[in-house]
């Protein structure tokens, strides 16, 4: 595995000596931890502070929200303390462990405690302290389940003599080189069909959507009635790690460049239909559209009906997952057609929301239009297709997220059902996924918890 030498460099110059001989590293795919400090003489208690994306210190505090460090030739007979610091959010959650890098522990409420007195502009307050009798002398510690690139060719693979599932490289990640690969799934057969076009991982670290996408896999390629429905009216197309340069490196946030890729799809707006996006569009991007976006738009014969952008967000422990839609229902700020995809949005919603126990926030009552002056992903579709796609933002989250656990793997994968039961009802508006918005006692009927609307206050910058 080829790796930047800056980070092979980090990674040595921190692992620390103890009387235990202990060592932490980083460099490992999607390795990250910053400074590392021995607090006591019997190397039992440490510090170990966050790194910024690509170590670049003028990056927000909020991109700063991803550790995943293995811990070797731990004690096994006293606790350890582990202080994370510099943590970008303040907001409770639970970190995981493992043992084989491959099952994932939650810590116990007992162990790992988020401190109190957190301000996001000092960094060194906001700190997450593990106390924990490690039973084995190799142990892995991250902020969430992680999901590497070597975790998703893995996955594919078991697809490769799928008859339903088509998988090509749409180019190789700028800095790496690595294929980024497009997942189609479809049925063999001819005929008129729609398109649903779903990407994930323009956010390097959230990890969430990666089991969201294999929960809709599973469903989209299993032999059953669902399976078939959905492969026989749709064609899939699934770009499931945009960002695979920020996922490599460890990044949270942005790609190899320290670039948010999330809000630099820049287009030429004054142009009809701008196929192409401009020259300072990150390579990412423009790969993403050359070969995915751009034919989409293009193809008459299989027309795009539903675009998902798959997110995480750090929120609330008990914030669930959540839409972001667009534009809203009152004639005197909206036109016909902005009001149209409103409607669509919502509908799309309540249904997820109906096959995942309710486990879906509320939308607002108005969703705004701020997002046309944006530079988003939505903002390139409504401007080519305007309400005949629903291009809407999926954000998963990292608490409990309305079950009385911390999220699970698992618990992401049925999300992923979820959006395959909603898909299926799309074009059945009398299907029992689809409920009508015309009556008011019943429009929000589906959801478990009231309207928060603290989620949504920046929704300019998802």
């Amino acid at each position: 595995m080829k790796y930047p030498r800056a980070m092979l460099t980090l990674a040595v110059a921190f692992c620390a000596t103890t009387s235990h001989a202990t060592t932490f590293q980083a460099n490992f795919p999607s390795g990250s931890i910053g400074e590392v400090t021995r607090l006591d003489a019997d190397g039992l208690q440490w510090q170990l502070a966050l790194r910024d994306d690509n170590d670049n210190a003028a990056l927000p505090h909020k991109f700063r929200a991803w550790w995943y460090v293995r811990a070797n030739d731990v004690s096994v007979t006293k606790p350890m303390t582990l202080a994370f610091t510099r943590i970008g959010w303040n907001y409770e959650f639970r970190p995981v462990y493992s043992y084989d890098n491959k099952r994932w522990h939650y810590f116990e409420d007992g162990e790992a405690r988020f401190e109190p007195g957190c301000r996001i502009a000092e960094p060194d307050t906001c700190r997450m302290t593990i106390t924990k009798a490690f039973e084995r002398p190799v142990v892995w510690i991250a902020r969430t389940f992680p999901y590497t690139y070597a975790d998703l060719r893995a996955y594919l693979r078991k697809f490769t003599f799928s008859p339903y599932v088509k998988r090509v490289g749409i180019g190789k990640s700028p800095i790496l080189g690595k294929t980024v690969p497009v997942v189609r799934i479809a049925s063999p057969r001819q005929g008129q069909r729609q398109r649903i076009v779903i990407h994930a991982r323009t956010h390097a670290a959230e990890t969430g959507p990666s089991y969201v996408v294999e929960g809709l896999m599973n469903a989209l390629t299993r032999n059953d009635a669902l399976g078939q429905r959905l492969r026989d009216r749709y064609v899939f197309d699934i770009v499931p790690m945009h960002n695979i340069d920020g996922v490599q490196l460890g990044n949270y946030r942005t790609n190899g460049s320290s670039l948010n890729l999330e809000n630099r799809w820049f287009m030429d707006k004054a142009v009809a239909f701008p196929i192409s996006l401009l020259p300072e569009a990150p390579e990412e991007n423009q790969q993403l559209n050359r070969a995915v976006f751009a034919p989409a738009v293009s193809d008459q014969e299989t027309p795009t009906v539903l675009a998902l952008n798959l997110h995480a967000s750090n929120s609330a422990p008990n914030t669930q997952a959540f839409f972001f839609p667009h534009f809203g229902s009152d004639p005197a700020r909206y036109s016909s057609e902005q009001s149209a995809l409103w409607r669509k949005q919502l509908s799309f919603i309540r249904a997820v929301a109906s096959h995942y126990d309710g486990r879906i926030e509320q939308p607002p009552a108005d969703g705004g239009a701020g997002f046309l002056n944006s530079a988003f992903v939505e903002s390139w579709w409504w401007h080519h297709q305007q309400e005949q796609v629903n291009a809407i933002t999926l954000e998963t989250t990292y608490g409990r997220a309305g079950f009385d656990h911390w999220i699970t793997q698992d618990d992401l994968r049925r999300l992923g059902e979820a959006l395959a039961l909603a898909i299926d009802g799309m074009d059945r508006p009398h299907s029992r996924s689809v409920r009508s918005l015309d009556d008011p006692a019943r429009v929000n009927d589906v959801f478990r918890e009231p309207f928060k609307p603290e989620i949504y206050e920046n929704e300019a910058e998802h």
